[in-house]
């Protein structure tokens, strides 16, 4: 199989008629040396115009993602140009290599815009702690590709942008407190308003706690012989305390409880839910 029908599979994939194609591909010596020159000299003016933007950019006080993106669509920009003009010289028709680097650069292309979309319109910043999918953490950089984000496990996760543009995307750093929800069950002799009084008392010493909202206490359901409870308490500083409070929250209702000889309900499991996470906890 020579060259040109190993293009022809190639520019077939990607949709373009390999008809197209010229009959003759100029793959001399003379024309291999002069495109490895040209690619370096491509390079060369790409890494001069990388350090010779952020000066002309820096006049116009630009936010320092934009003016990373700006740098690096001039670079890649300036690469994939060089690359195309080098193809084409070997006898390859430049609108049909265009074509074909196209469908081959859609998805960066498409990342690209995204991010720019993403800077445009703020949905998150560096810094932030965000939702997208089954992706949470802290947001580290917002790239031209994706945006890097550092999950509580300790990884680093790049999530692609055209990802975040077209799913559902929570951020928990807009606002200075989130609500958690504790629900917990109690024996049905129990009177609601003193478990209310003894639930707020025990929280009252918890730090991490808001007081306006305060915490609040409802009787959510009547089981058999349980009271159902649920509790919500408004986390301040949630991005580092988030889930930490609620666990100290527990422990001290559980204890304040004891010490006023209430007891859990042992038939019934407490949990602590933020939405769709729940964590479970036996008692």
């Amino acid at each position: 199989m020579d060259l040109t029908q190993i293009l022809n599979q190639i520019l077939g994939a990607a949709g373009v008629a390999g008809t197209s194609l010229p009959a003759d591909i100029d793959l001399s010596l003379g024309n291999i040396l002069r495109a490895l020159f040209i690619l370096a000299l491509v390079y060369l003016l790409a890494r001069l115009v990388r350090g010779i933007v952020p000066r002309a950019l820096r006049s116009l006080k630009l936010e320092p993602r934009v003016e990373h993106f700006i740098i690096q669509g001039a670079y890649y920009g300036i690469i994939t140009l060089g690359i195309i003009w080098v193809l084409g010289g070997f006898g390859l028709s430049v609108v049909i290599l265009g074509v074909a680097v196209g469908f081959a650069f859609k998805d960066l292309i498409q990342n690209f815009a995204a991010g720019l979309l993403i800077m445009g319109t703020r949905p998150f910043q560096p810094g932030d702690w965000i939702v997208v999918s089954d992706k949470e953490g802290i947001v580290a950089q917002i790239g031209w590709r994706g945006t890097f984000i550092d999950t509580f496990d300790g990884r680093r996760v790049v999530v692609p942008n055209m990802n975040i543009m077209t799913n559902v995307v929570t951020n928990n750093s807009i606002h200075s407190q989130l609500r958690r929800t504790l629900n917990l069950s109690l024996s049905l002799d129990m009177d609601f308003a003193s478990a209310e009084a003894l639930i707020l008392e025990a929280l009252r010493n918890v730090q991490g706690i808001s007081r306006e909202p305060s915490p609040q206490v409802l009787l959510d359901s009547l089981s058999g012989d349980a009271m159902n409870l649920t509790v919500w308490i408004w986390i301040l500083e949630p991005k580092r305390q988030f889930r930490t409070v609620p666990a100290y929250a527990q422990r001290a209702i559980k204890e304040h409880l004891q010490r006023n000889q209430v007891m859990l309900n042992p038939a019934t499991t407490v949990v602590l839910s933020k939405g769709s996470d729940e964590i479970l906890a036996r008692r």
